[in-house]
């Protein structure tokens, strides 16, 4: 596979951009893998500084670990759910399918093609991660343009230190997350969120929008998510 002929645009990307975590075991090609450093790497950075760096990993050694470790943070997720795992079936449509699929990627995580680590400067901003994660979204929206899936996931991360250890991270960088990368096989389509007039307040906490009022509380999906997409 290679880079798209046709991009989607702006916003049939946003509202199509679905958290997909089951993956292909398809290469992701160098010319993809380059873009959607080329578009991250866009991102608005504090004092411009740039301090986001990437890993990619594939070597299944690495992937095999971060599996385990995965497995094992799920395994403690799983237990908010006691001596039931199939409670998880008796919880909302939109929750118990992101929970699935989260289960899934704990334990396929060494099949996947690609995961990012992303990485920056330890104590170098003063909001941790404001200048990191508007790479992130940057990526994973390109991700979507380019037919590709992914989210974040961190449940390997209750091993950070060894983590740093295996990929050789030097000790002023931290970890900011995770991004298992790969051609989904779920589809995009549309996400679902709450009304903006639920979220979205004028001047004071809880005072209405009006005009949000007076709009569909799928708000303007149909313009930018066909039923085909």
């Amino acid at each position: 596979m290679s880079l798209p002929e046709a991009d989607p645009g702006l916003f049939q990307t946003l509202y199509t951009a679905r958290a997909l975590r089951r993956f292909k075991p398809d290469p992701i090609p160098d010319e993809v893998l380059f873009q959607l450093f080329d578009a991250a790497i866009r991102a608005p950075s504090g004092q411009n500084v740039q301090d986001w760096r990437f890993i990619v990993i594939t070597s299944l050694e690495v992937k095999a670990k971060l599996q385990e470790w995965a497995e094992e943070g799920w395994g403690r997720y799983q237990a908010r759910f006691g001596d039931d795992p199939a409670a998880i079936d008796a919880l909302p449509r939109s929750q118990r399918l992101s929970l699935r699929s989260v289960g899934h990627l704990a334990h396929h995580l060494a099949t996947v093609p690609a995961v990012v680590c992303v990485t920056g400067l330890k104590g170098r901003h003063s909001t941790p991660g404001g200048s990191i994660f508007p790479a992130v979204q940057n990526l994973l929206l390109t991700a979507r343009a380019l037919g590709l899936g992914g989210s974040i996931f961190n449940l390997p991360l209750g091993h950070r230190d060894e983590l740093m250890e295996m990929l050789e991270l030097p000790e002023n960088n931290e970890i900011y997350c995770l991004l298992p990368i790969g051609y989904p096989t779920d589809r995009h389509g549309p996400v679902r969120r709450k009304p903006v007039k639920q979220v979205v307040f004028m001047d004071k906490w809880q005072n209405p929008w009006p005009f949000a009022e007076q709009q569909p509380d799928e708000g303007w999906t149909e313009r930018w998510a066909p039923p085909n997409s």
